[in-house]
C-alpha cells in the first residue's frame, strides 16, 4: 500500500487506477467513488493493517470500457503502471505514474466522438483582459489569443471546450467571471503565467527562435495562455506531445462575431429541446465522410467568414466538387479508406 499513498499524494484530485498484476485496483475513497460510477462491487483489502481499506477493481483489459466512464462523470483519472517485470523484479515491483487524464485530455476511443473535437481551454487573466489557448490533444490543433473578458465565455461555448486550466491564484477570479457555468477546472502552478517562462517553452517546443512566425510574438496573454496549455499536457502525457505540430492565433478580424446567446439560440451545433444534434444546423448539413472532414465544417461554422473575396474562394472550391462529380467520388473513395 506504501506505494499506492505515495502515488495517491502526488495526485490527490484524480482516481488513482493503480495496475496490480491483472486488475487495476482502486483503494479507499477512491474506491468508494469507483464502485459507484461503475457499478462494480466494493470489497475490503483484507492483508495486514491495511485490513479495513475499501477496495474495487477490474481488469486491465478493461480499462478503456471503464475510463471512459470515469472522465464523463466529470474526474480525473491517474494511471499507475507497473514499470519494471515482475519476474525479475528485485521486491516489489516499481510503478509510476505515466499519465493523467481529465475531460479535456482524453485521448480513448470510447471517451472521443471522431466527429467532434475534445478542446481544452488555458486561460490567464490580466485587468480586463484573458490570454485564451485552445488545445485539442488528442487532434494536436492548438490556438491562442487575447481577448476581453466579455468573450470568454463566447469562446468557451464556440469550442465547446471540455476543460479549463487556470492558474491556481487566478481560480476565484475565473469562477467569478464564467458566472457559474458547469465547465470542469483544473489548476495549475502560478509560476506557469511567466511571459518568459511560457515564451521560453513555447519557442523551445516548436524549436524556432522566435514567435513572429505564430504573429503571437507580442501579444502577451497569448502567449502566457498557450505556455500554461503547453505545460499542462506535457506534465500530464510526460512529454507525448510531439503530434502537437504548430499554433495558430484565432483570428478576430474577417469573422463574424457569434456571441454564446446566438450560438444556443439559432441551435447551430445543440438542440434546445432533445441536447443533441438532431434538427440543428450541423445535423442538417453535416454530409462529410471522414471524422477529420466534420471537425473542419464545424470549425467553419463557429466562425463564419466575412470577407467576400473569401468566401467566394470558398465557394469556388465547392463549386468544383459538384462540377465534377466523378473527381469528387474518386476523392471520396480514397477519403474513406482512411476514416
Amino acid at each position: 500500500m506504501k506505494q499506492f499513498w505515495e502515488a495517491k499524494k502526488a495526485h490527490p484530485d484524480s482516481i488513482m487506477l493503480f495496475r496490480m498484476g491483472d486488475f487495476y485496483e482502486t483503494f479507499d475513497e477512491d474506491a468508494i467513488l469507483t464502485a459507484d460510477i461503475l457499478g462494480i462491487a466494493l470489497t475490503k483489502r483484507s492483508n495486514g493493517a491495511a485490513a479495513t481499506v475499501p477496495l474495487a477493481g477490474f481488469p486491465y483489459h478493461a480499462l478503456d470500457q471503464h475510463l471512459h466512464k470515469l472522465l464523463r462523470s466529470g474526474h480525473r483519472v491517474a494511471i499507475c503502471e507497473q514499470v519494471e517485470d515482475p519476474k525479475i523484479a528485485k521486491g516489489i515491483v516499481k510503478r509510476e505514474v505515466i499519465e493523467v487524464l481529465s475531460p479535456g485530455a482524453a485521448i480513448t476511443d470510447k471517451y472521443l466522438d471522431q466527429k467532434e473535437n475534445n478542446y481544452l481551454c488555458a486561460v490567464t487573466l490580466e485587468q480586463r483582459k484573458c490570454g485564451i489557448a485552445i488545445l485539442d490533444y488528442s487532434t494536436g490543433e492548438f490556438y491562442t489569443c487575447s481577448r476581453g473578458h466579455e468573450d470568454l465565455i463566447t469562446l468557451l461555448k464556440q469550442f465547446h471546450v471540455s476543460e479549463v486550466i487556470i492558474p491556481e491564484d487566478q481560480d476565484d477570479d475565473l469562477h467569478a467571471l464564467i458566472r457559474g457555468e458547469d465547465i470542469f477546472t483544473t489548476t495549475i502552478p502560478d509560476w506557469c503565467r511567466s511571459f518568459d517562462t511560457a515564451y521560453d517553452s513555447i519557442t523551445s517546443f516548436f524549436n524556432v527562435s522566435s514567435l513572429k512566425g505564430f504573429g503571437i510574438d507580442s501579444d502577451r496573454l497569448a502567449v502566457i495562455s498557450a505556455g500554461c496549455a503547453l505545460y499542462y499536457v506535457d506534465h500530464n502525457f510526460k512529454g507525448r506531445t510531439e503530434h502537437i505540430q504548430t499554433l495558430a492565433l484565432i483570428q478576430k478580424e474577417g469573422i463574424m462575431g457569434l456571441d454564446a446567446f446566438t450560438i444556443r439560440n439559432l441551435e447551430i451545433f445543440q438542440s434546445l429541446s432533445t441536447q443533441g444534434i438532431h434538427g440543428t444546423l450541423v445535423g442538417t448539413i453535416d454530409e462529410t465522410i471522414t471524422g477529420s472532414g466534420s471537425r473542419l465544417l464545424k470549425n467553419w461554422l463557429r466562425q463564419p467568414l466575412t470577407d467576400p473575396e473569401k468566401i467566394n474562394a470558398r465557394l469556388d472550391r465547392i463549386s468544383e466538387f459538384i462540377d465534377n462529380p466523378e473527381m469528387m467520388e474518386a476523392i471520396q473513395s480514397i477519403l474513406k479508406e482512411t476514416s
